[in-house]
């Protein structure tokens, strides 16, 4: 499953990563921009409310005049997005040309004399506004009068530059994720490239291109590297010595065999036949189970971690060449049917006992021709199949023969154990065998092994 996938862990956790750190990249900066724009306005706001101090003036009456226009022309365009309000402590309003008939409600917190407050977010008839005010005492007459002075401008010029800097910014940050996934990516493939590197080397060392793992990896693998050579060195060993201790037991015991057999011989000829008839049929059981189990001790010796990769036709030729030689091989037709490059996954030695095994039947019971064969079946499997015109096997048997001393005709030499020991290495390779008659007459056996990788049949 995707999520098992290391590389999609890695890709997952920095993609989390890299899209948190751009949005909080994105939202601070927006915010920085914003408040540097806000900054600016508010000081604006702050010099158009100096201007506005300067020039204020009240007559005795209390009456409050202005001077002069304030700079900014928007100041007497209705609702130009400019605007001045003067409110006297008896709420009488003067206020700029741009407001027109509307006012501005004083915000909280507008106290205090001389000092400048700010308010942002104030709703008034105008809109939204950004407002700074202060409160002053002028003369009119006499008389100090304090009045209110507020200076506003519309909040959507802050609002505007913020969207418009917003979206340039989120253009920037696409491309910057964008470069950072890539990179994102390389940095991946280039991480996991030793994990490919060791998948190739454990690849040579099944084929037998080498016995260890061998070459520079970096430090987080070399622990594992260790550890496998470890691995395959105990392994080898383990085989070697299983091998070998089979190998002195099959001998061992041949010599009291021997003498059993020669004993059985003079209790015959004393005139004892039924035990004598006992006793060596119990010396070919024994016989024959050694001969399986050193066959056995072999094929799992030849196994290794994964899959040998063996080209069939040489092999299988080779095979037919030598049959041909032996009794009856030259009377025989032998038809081959491999194409070139096909490739089992399995050892060599091994194929060559199985099919020697299943050809030498062949030899034995066909009445002049034997057909050999192989193909792929899908991805992961290899086909041989032979098939000869000789009687064929009963219904009932065709299970039987398979197991171990069975055999089909006491009178042909053989010990039985042929198919029985291709059945074992079979289950050595995960391989299948299956038996059946061809129609007239002849036999058919069909062997199924996983194909090797390097198969391109």
């Amino acid at each position: 499953m995707i999520w098992r996938s290391l590389k999609f862990r890695l890709f997952a956790a920095a993609a989390i990563c890299i899209i948190g750190a751009l949005v909080l990249y994105w939202s601070v900066l927006t915010q920085i921009f914003e408040q540097h724009v806000s900054e600016r306005l508010y000081k604006e706001l702050e010099a158009h409310l100096n201007q506005l101090t300067t020039r204020l003036e009240a007559t005795d009456k209390g009456e409050i005049t202005v001077a002069d226009t304030l700079d900014n022309p928007r100041f007497e365009r209705p609702f130009g997005g400019l605007y001045w309000q003067v409110t006297t402590a008896s709420s009488e309003v003067y206020s700029s040309r741009s407001l027109w008939d509307q006012t501005i409600a004083a915000p909280a917190g507008q106290t205090g004399t001389g000092e400048i407050s700010r308010h942002r977010d104030v709703k008034s008839n105008t809109g939204t506004l950004l407002l700074v005010g202060r409160t002053v005492v002028i003369k009119a007459g006499e008389k100090d009068l304090q009045v209110q002075l507020i200076v506003a401008m519309d909040q959507n010029e802050l609002n505007t530059a913020r969207a418009s800097f917003a979206s340039d910014v989120s253009i920037l940050v696409a491309l910057l994720a964008l470069f950072l996934f890539a990179a994102m990516a390389v940095q991946t493939l280039i991480g996991l490239r030793p994990l490919s590197t060791l998948r190739q080397r454990v690849n040579a060392i099944s084929s037998n291109r080498q016995d260890v793992l061998e070459g520079q990896f970096p430090s987080e693998v070399e622990p594992l590297v260790a550890e496998l050579n470890g691995l395959l060195n105990e392994r080898t060993d383990m085989v070697e010595r299983a091998r070998a201790s089979a190998s002195d037991l099959a001998h061992g015991l041949k010599t009291p065999l021997a003498i059993l057999s020669a004993e059985g011989r003079a209790i015959g000829e004393a005139g004892h036949d039924d035990i004598a008839r006992e006793i060596n049929l119990q010396i070919g059981v024994m016989n024959r189970q050694i001969e399986r189990q050193l066959a056995r001790a072999r094929a799992r010796g030849q196994q290794r971690l994964v899959g040998q990769g063996t080209e069939l036709k040489p092999a299988i030729g080779k095979l037919v060449r030598a049959f041909r030689q032996l009794p009856r091989g030259r009377e025989i037709t032998w038809n081959e049917d491999i194409a070139a490059g096909l490739s089992a996954d399995i050892d060599l030695m091994d194929l060559e006992e199985i099919a020697g095994n299943i050809l030498d039947n062949a030899r034995k019971w066909a009445d002049d021709e034997v057909t050999v064969s192989a193909h792929a079946r899908g991805e992961g499997e290899v086909v041989i199949v032979v098939e000869d015109n000789g009687p064929g096997v009963p219904k009932q048997q065709t299970l039987a023969i398979s197991q171990r001393g069975n055999r089909m005709d006491e009178e042909v030499p053989g010990s039985g154990l042929g198919l029985a020991i291709t059945q074992d290495i079979l289950d050595i390779y995960n391989g299948s065998m299956a038996i059946g008659n061809l129609v007239p007459h002849g036999l058919r056996i069909e062997i199924v092994l996983p194909a090797s990788g390097g198969a391109d049949g």
